[in-house]
């Protein structure tokens, strides 16, 4: 039986080691040459049908065995170079220096010819500590072969970076207490509630008029929270079509109805899993999800659409509105339960006209933030900004000084460059304090956008109410704001 047949050699850190085999003595006239000779014909067939070239050659560097594939790749006939030296294929071959220090080896580059070079394994064979003979085996045909996988390789971790970072940038919060910009008594107040809220686990609403921030501020309670490290979904309830609002909160089974994904999708709610769930403008969420949403924060489980089985979630939910959520429910438009489980810790976020005095650092924050810190606002610019009434509030006030900007030539925004609507309450208000009398439909038009502008805010953008308020038409409303700007 030979060494093969019956093995007792393994793999170690420093090479192939030959352990003693039964049938072959050390002291056999074939010797540590015969032993190694009788594995490289054991093994003939097995290394001439291996995708990988092998030569192995002995102490003395010289050639005991070259497969199908080396000879092929060296255009030579392997009869003819068992005995050769090594250096006669491989120059530079660095064999000799492995058996002399008994050290493998491992992914080194190797020049064959010009324009070729291999990537290859140098495997000492040892016997009882003692190195007799080297394997050398390539691990590429070609290094451009390893060259190219590893460029591939590159581009696919750039990809899964790159939908990684997409899928994080979803999912979590970008703002802090530290962006709540302003140092006016009510943002104060409202900046403190927040930190105080964030402490605690319960759920939030967060109301205000349009544009004054509302989802800054729920950015900011998530990231001050415990669960900061955790998701932060948000999901705009007026922006999504009702029939499909549920199955975007809930997430639906394989075929639970026509069109869905085959695979089935997980929900908003799964997603924010020891997380925040935001909904903004909650007060456009239909009564059917609100009921569904109502029984996911008492019993803290959900159950797809399509699904048979219940899922344990564990979310804190942050909801915004710039509605009044009490005379919806008055209207039957709005859930009393969901409204009292919301109602326990409440933030309300100030218009601008109620922080006008913050408005010079809001510019500052905007210019700063586009990065024109350098970029300086006229006195009469200035003037305009803190006259008009702002009922679009600080998005409205974002919107004009990004405009400003693109329409400055150097680093000045002038009058001109502001919004039409502004420039043109400028011009009425100055007219106006020009003249001990003036005529009595601009003083009539300045007052009734400035009552608007007011019932608006204390209607938190309602039209019905503030119609009702005015004493005017739904429809007439729209048209006097349509008419001064907003």
């Amino acid at each position: 039986m030979s060494h093969f047949e019956n093995p007792k050699s393994c793999m170690k850190e420093d090479g192939l080691h030959l352990g003693p085999a039964s049938t072959i003595s050390r002291n056999s006239e074939q010797g540590l040459l015969g032993d190694l000779e009788d594995l490289v014909e054991a093994l003939r067939i097995v290394l001439d049908n291996v995708y990988s070239g092998i030569i192995v050659v002995d102490k003395d560097s010289k050639i005991l065995y070259m497969n199908r594939f080396y000879s092929d790749l060296l255009k030579t006939d392997r009869e003819e170079a068992l005995g050769k030296h090594i250096k006669e294929f491989f120059p530079e071959s660095r064999l000799p220096g492995i058996l002399r220090s008994g050290e493998m080896e491992l992914g080194q580059r190797c020049s064959l010819r010009a324009g070729i070079a291999l990537l290859v394994n140098r495997i000492p064979i040892k016997r009882q500590g003692e190195t007799i003979g080297v394997i050398l085996q390539t691990i590429f045909k070609d290094y451009t072969e390893i060259s190219e996988l590893m460029a591939r390789l590159n581009m696919l971790e750039k990809e899964v970076k790159y939908y990684k970072r997409g899928l994080d940038s979803m999912l979590s919060a970008t703002f802090t207490l530290g962006d709540i910009v302003g140092s006016n008594r009510k943002i104060l107040e409202a900046r403190s509630v927040a930190e105080k809220y964030a402490r605690t686990d319960a759920a939030v609403l967060i109301t205000g008029a349009t544009g004054t921030g509302k989802e800054l501020f729920a950015h900011a309670v998530h990231t001050s929270s415990q669960r900061k490290k955790g998701p932060f979904v948000c999901v705009n309830c007026a922006a999504i079509p009702k029939e499909l609002l549920e199955s975007e909160l809930f997430g639906y089974e394989t075929g639970a109805f026509t069109g869905a994904r085959q695979k089935g999708k997980p929900g908003k709610i799964e997603l924010a899993h020891k997380g925040t769930l935001f909904l903004d403008e909650i007060g456009d969420l239909p009564m059917s999800a609100q009921s569904k949403i109502l029984r996911v924060l008492e019993t803290r489980k959900i159950e797809k659409l399509g699904g048979v089985r219940t899922q344990d979630v564990n979310f804190r939910l942050v909801a915004a509105t710039n509605r009044d959520l009490r005379a919806m429910i008055g209207r039957n438009e709005f859930r009393e339960d969901l409204y009292y489980r919301l109602n326990t810790m409440t933030i309300e976020v100030p218009s601008l006209a109620e922080r006008a005095d913050d408005i010079p650092a809001l510019v500052d924050h905007f210019l700063r933030i586009a990065g024109r810190p350098a970029v300086k606002i006229s006195e009469a610019a200035m003037d305009a900004i803190l006259n008009y009434s702002w009922p679009g509030n600080v998005r409205e006030l974002k919107n004009a000084i990004d405009r400003a900007m693109s329409l400055a030539e150097g680093n000045s925004i002038e009058i001109d460059h502001l919004p039409y609507e502004i420039r043109d309450y400028h011009n009425k208000c100055r007219r106006g304090r020009g003249t001990s009398v003036k005529p009595l439909a601009e003083e009539l038009a300045c007052h009734e956008k400035e009552l608007i502008t007011e019932t608006l805010r204390l209607t938190r953008g309602n039209m019905v109410r503030a119609a009702k308020l005015l004493g005017i038409s739904r429809s007439t409303l729209y048209e006097k704001c349509k008419a001064h700007g907003f």
